[in-house]
């Protein structure tokens, strides 16, 4: 049952991260500015600016409100930020997978702190509001090969 759930809220994060057409945001670890929607294929934006490398959350929907962004994994999102003095923890609502395309591009993202509880995938280059069964829910996170779609 517990893998049934899984793979059911996997397809539900899945279906809304493909379907939004996104607005990016090039932020600092607390700060917003708004670019246009990344490509997946190429690691840049519409603009040409190339990715830069992190996996980026906001605590509100539409990029709102104080983010951060990770190059690497993270098994504890109660610090994160400039100096790790934000918690993140179940606070996500809005996300945005700038990672570089290819190998270790997509993101997998947990409900519990070290990788536990259920998981979902945001693919690179993927964007957009958390759907709402993963709303403020996420805790965790690594960088995978594929996300399996």
């Amino acid at each position: 049952m517990r893998k049934f759930r899984t793979l059911l809220l996997a397809g539900a994060l899945a279906v809304p991260l493909l379907a939004v057409p996104a607005t990016v945001t090039a932020a600092g670890a607390a700060t917003a500015g708004t670019s246009t929607a990344a490509d997946a294929s190429t690691g840049a934006d519409a603009s040409g600016a190339a990715a830069d490398g992190n996996y980026w959350v906001w605590e509100d929907t539409s990029r709102g409100g104080h983010s951060c962004g990770w190059s690497g994994n993270d098994s504890d999102w109660r610090t994160c930020g400039a100096g790790g003095n934000f918690n993140m923890n179940d606070r996500a609502s809005s996300w945005w997978n700038n990672g570089y395309a290819g190998s270790f591009g997509d993101v997998r993202v947990y409900e519990n702190i070290n990788y536990g509880g259920a998981s979902t995938c945001a693919p690179n280059g993927g964007a957009g509001n958390v759907p709402w069964e993963w709303n403020d829910r996420i805790s965790s996170h690594k960088w995978v090969n594929n996300c399996g779609f």
